[in-house]
């Protein structure tokens, strides 16, 4: 099995401003640059992120502490299961603790693949859109 993927960082942003970063479409999509994001956030509902190359459902949502949802590339086969990617929220101040745990990649190229994709396409985009915003 891989290693799993982990990341701590920390926002200058109020939890609730992270959380809706997060989770509410039109947000994602502007910080992601992706007009095709699509979340039903419940347990169960499914997302749909940088234009249907990552899809997955909704296995915990715990508001504003914790995400967590399956992952899965449209490229990967058949017989890989499912990632999983957990976030969890904690404020400090008036800034917050983001915590990303991606586990159970299928193998040490997609794990590769990304740790680095994590910070350029995700972390980093969001932490410039919740700290630059307004």
């Amino acid at each position: 099995m891989t290693e799993d993927i982990e990341r701590n960082v920390l926002i200058a942003a109020p939890i609730g401003k992270v959380w809706r970063a997060m989770t509410d479409p039109e947000i994602i999509a502007e910080w992601m640059s992706d007009d095709s994001v699509q979340i039903s956030l419940k347990i169960g509902g499914t997302y749909r992120f940088f234009n249907g190359e990552t899809t997955g459902a909704f296995m915990q949502v715990d508001k504003p502490k914790s995400l967590a949802y399956t992952w899965r590339q449209v490229d990967w086969l058949k017989e890989w299961p499912d990632s999983i990617v957990q976030w969890e929220f904690e404020p400090v101040g008036r800034s917050t603790r983001i915590t990303l745990l991606h586990s159970r990649l299928p193998n040490k190229e997609q794990r590769d693949s990304h740790d680095e994709g994590w910070d350029l396409y995700f972390l980093e985009p969001l932490q410039e859109f919740l700290e630059n915003e307004g």
